[in-house]
């Protein structure tokens, strides 16, 4: 299937945006907000010299890479040295560590001086969802050269690419029996990431998305891409339940912030998931992490 463009607009007012694409539950790439904002500085010289010695949790995918078994322990490293590993990054079976989702609570100098863009600064007061639903805005950090199809749960967000480009490739929610979502069962509780859930496909993505096996999953060439190259000092808006899968060109950096959609603006059917993984996540995690039955371990040792 070709894949369809993404609109691109210059610099967009606030109610632009949410006319337009917010409330539409359709992808957009922004340009020209880059200079307003203080998180576009941040590459990998900035990292390194203002918070280097700053530890963070890293994922150590082991000697094959990243799989959509999602199979790594997590490891704690300072920035310097895992921004250092991640530049080494040249193709996905030699990515063994990463930065994925690092929230930037744990970088409380970034966290502070992130400023959310102009065009999306009322958007958490339009989500009407009930406090059963509601979490926090979070901004994460990724630093990885591959990421496997996926959803976000019941969330919109911004990518905002500091440092290099990096390929997407979306899918609307209507095209999900074409995915191949995994089942509850093929993921069970232990699968979910303890800040950003989202589900998966089935299918092997590590080799990129033009060699999947159309003979195993033939109905993946129903499905229709808006596939786009994010550069630096641009954003893409990923609207709630929108698949998307991502491949950096080089190593690069960044910044994506999350928040709740309206439930009108869910993209079902994939979904009707949400209603369950929402509150679960809000209400039960904490403690069902505490019985320690996750196949994502947490290694108390620092790497060298």
């Amino acid at each position: 299937m070709e894949p369809m463009t993404i609109d691109r607009i210059h610099r967009p007012t606030e109610e632009e945006f949410r006319t337009k694409y917010l409330n539409l539950g359709k992808p957009v790439l922004i340009t020209g907000v880059n200079e307003d904002l203080p998180q576009f500085k941040w590459n990998f010289d900035f990292l390194s010299k203002e918070l280097g010695t700053s530890k963070i949790n890293v994922y150590d995918w082991g000697e094959t890479g990243p799989t959509i078994q999602d199979d790594f322990l997590i490891k704690k490293m300072e920035l310097a040295k895992a921004l250092a590993l991640c530049c080494e990054v040249d193709k996905t079976e030699n990515q063994r560590f990463s930065i994925c989702q690092l929230a930037l609570d744990f970088l409380p100098e970034l966290y502070d001086s992130y400023m959310t863009p102009e065009f999306l600064k009322n958007s958490d007061k339009l989500d009407n969802l009930s406090w059963f639903f509601k979490e926090r805005r979070r901004i994460a950090m990724f630093i990885s050269f591959f990421r496997g199809m996926h959803w976000h749960n019941g969330r919109h967000a911004i990518a905002q690419q500091v440092t290099g480009s990096k390929r997407f490739v979306l899918y609307d929610p209507k095209d999900t029996p074409y995915l191949y979502p995994k089942t509850f069962l093929e993921s069970p509780l232990s699968w979910f990431d303890e800040r950003e859930s989202v589900f998966c496909s089935q299918m092997p993505f590590e080799d990129g998305i033009e060699n999947i096996d159309h003979d195993k999953f033939p109905m993946f060439k129903k499905a229709v891409p808006y596939e786009i190259e994010l550069k630096a000092g641009e954003i893409l808006f990923i609207p709630s339940h929108w698949w998307h899968y991502t491949h950096a060109c080089e190593p690069c950096v960044l910044i994506t912030e999350f928040w709740d959609a309206s439930l009108k603006d869910w993209g079902f059917p994939i979904a009707y998931r949400s209603l369950f993984m929402k509150p679960y996540r809000k209400f039960l995690y904490s403690k069902v992490v505490k019985l320690k039955k996750f196949n994502r371990k947490e290694v108390n040792q620092d790497v060298s």
